[in-house]
């Protein structure tokens, strides 16, 4: 009988996606075939944690898993990749790799264990990790580019072309090539560029090249998810009277109306004003976070025309019922 996969983890089943990650990360240095060799117990262990973090690692696998157990989650796997293919033809955004590479015994139809290590940790013990276990030739190495893009840029995607030194049957290949971004990146995300990577004299194939994306901050912008946050400081007279201001977005401008009566720390929303889901089925919205300037340092004729508004302040329905509260509190006390 297989094991619980949160127990193989040594997470709960409540435990967050980056836990299961760290849990994981810890488990498959551990026990990776390269640093315990000619150990069965490790390899055993290492394709056990790699099976359990396979599915755990996935939300719809995760899913099926806690619904149904292992048959739920391996319901339907076939073919050379656990996952399915991604519109963007080039690139592998999912993680799945194809089988049949290194030791892959006791895996199923799923991601092979050597190159799930690999899409976490890269060539962290070499170029040539898990690759010379077989008779087949060495394969190239994989190289790492990272890419540098703005929160524009990666809301509604772009074309960069990148450059690069790859080595080209053992000779350096000033290699220039054009990554297609798409919309909806995020900070850290990698595309995966199949046989970009370095191909040695003698390799069976070259490696591949990870185009790693790096958010750059923004002056207005803070990202949330598929949601793009923003801080708008108004006047209190525009927060009193109300006002229309027009507001940079990622794809352009907007107008917002701003109510008569906004409270500093209101939120307001504009619907699809976000960044995109990669898969294309739905936007995130913009949120304005308002803030209330309270001027400082009046002249004395600006503090009198505050003070001639006094009467009106004391009829804030807010204020009233605040000290109304704070009275029957304190009453006998």
């Amino acid at each position: 009988m297989k094991k619980d996969y949160y127990e193989v983890l040594g997470v709960n089943r409540s435990s967050s996606d980056e836990e299961i990650k760290k849990a994981y990360r810890k488990l498959a240095l551990k026990f990776h075939p390269d640093k315990n060799p000619g150990n069965k117990h490790a390899e055993d262990r290492f394709k056990e944690v790699s099976e359990a973090y396979e599915v755990l690692r996935d939300a719809e696998k995760r899913k099926m898993y806690d619904q149904f157990g292992h048959m739920g989650a391996h319901a339907g796997a076939g073919g050379s990749s656990g996952f399915q293919g991604h519109p963007f033809g080039g690139f592998d955004f999912s993680g799945g790799f194809q089988q049949n590479q290194g030791f892959n015994g006791g895996f199923g139809q799923h991601t092979n264990p050597q190159d799930l290590f690999n899409e976490i940790f890269g060539d962290i013990f070499g170029a040539g990790l898990g690759r010379k276990r077989g008779p087949q030739k060495q394969r190239g190495a994989d190289l790492r580019y990272t890419i540098n893009l703005s929160f524009e840029e990666a809301a509604t995607g772009c074309e960069k072309t990148i450059n690069f030194i790859r080595k080209r049957q053992n000779k350096d290949d000033h290699a220039r090539i054009s990554v297609t971004i798409p919309p909806g990146v995020k900070d850290g995300q990698r595309l995966k560029l199949r046989g970009e990577g370095d191909s040695p004299s003698g390799s069976s194939e070259a490696g591949d090249l990870y185009v790693v994306v790096s958010l750059q901050s923004h002056p207005l912008f803070h990202r949330e998810g598929q949601n793009v946050l923003m801080e708008l400081p108004i006047s209190f007279v525009d927060a009193i009277l109300g006002t229309n201001i027009e507001i940079p977005t990622l794809t352009g401008k907007a107008k917002l109306t701003i109510q008569a009566g906004t409270n500093s720390g209101k939120i307001l929303r504009l619907k699809g004003k976000g960044f995109p889901k990669m898969s294309g089925q739905e936007t995130g919205d913009m949120l304005v976070k308002i803030i209330v300037d309270i001027p400082k340092n009046l002249s004395q004729e600006e503090l009198k025309v505050i003070e001639s508004m006094s009467a009106v302040a004391k009829n804030s329905p807010l204020v009233k019922e605040f000290k109304d509260k704070v009275e029957k509190l304190l009453k006998g006390r």
